[in-house]
C-alpha cells in the first residue's frame, strides 16, 4: 500500500471504530437519558404534535404507538427508529470503506459490511439488557440491517453514477 492508501485505510478504520463506539455508548445509556419526550412536550402542544403526524397506529415490540394516544411517544418512536437506520447506514458505509482497501469485489464488500452490521446490532441489543429501563428487541436488529442495506445501495448507486459521469 502506498502512503495515501494507508492514510485512507486508517481514516476509514478510525471512522468505523468511532461509529461502533458511539453505538455502544448510546446503548449503555438508560432510557431516561435518551428520551426526547420532555423536550417535545416543552416545545409543542399536544394538538401541534398531533397535527405533525398522520393518523396511524404502529405495533412494535409489544407496544402500540399512536398519534391519538401519545403523539410525543409516536414522534420519539419514529425519531429513534430513524436514528437506527441512519447510524447503521453509516456503520455499513464505514465498513465498506475499510473493506475496499482490500480490493474485494462489490458483492463481497456488501455481504461483509452487512455481516459487520448484523454482529454489531446483535451485540448492541445484548448490551441493552444491562442498561436501566432498556429492553433488547430483535425488531431493532431488522431495522438496523435495513439501514445498513439501504446505505450500501445508495453508496453503490452513487458510486456507479459518479463513475459514469467521469467517463
Amino acid at each position: 500500500m502506498t502512503g495515501h492508501r494507508i492514510w485512507r485505510h486508517l481514516t476509514a478504520l478510525i471512522l468505523l471504530c468511532g461509529v461502533i463506539a458511539v453505538i455502544f455508548t448510546l446503548s449503555s445509556q438508560p432510557y431516561r437519558v435518551q428520551t426526547i419526550q420532555p423536550f417535545l412536550e416543552k416545545k409543542l402542544s399536544f394538538q401541534a404534535a398531533e397535527r405533525l403526524l398522520p393518523s396511524l397506529s404502529i405495533r412494535y415490540d409489544g407496544h402500540r404507538y399512536s398519534r391519538d394516544v401519545n403523539p410525543f411517544g409516536m414522534i420519539e418512536f419514529l425519531f429513534r427508529k430513524g436514528a437506527h437506520l441512519f447510524v447503521y447506514g453509516v456503520l455499513a458505509a464505514a465498513s465498506a470503506l475499510v473493506l475496499r482497501s482490500y480490493r474485494l469485489r462489490n458483492p463481497a464488500i456488501a455481504a461483509l459490511s452487512l455481516l459487520v452490521a448484523l454482529i454489531v446490532a446483535l451485540l448492541d441489543e445484548w448490551n441493552q439488557r444491562f442498561s436501566p429501563a432498556r429492553t433488547p428487541a430483535y425488531q431493532d436488529v431488522l431495522v438496523d440491517l435495513a439501514g445498513a442495506a439501504l446505505s450500501l445501495a445508495v453508496c453503490y448507486a452513487t458510486s456507479r453514477l459518479l463513475h459514469r459521469l467521469k467517463g
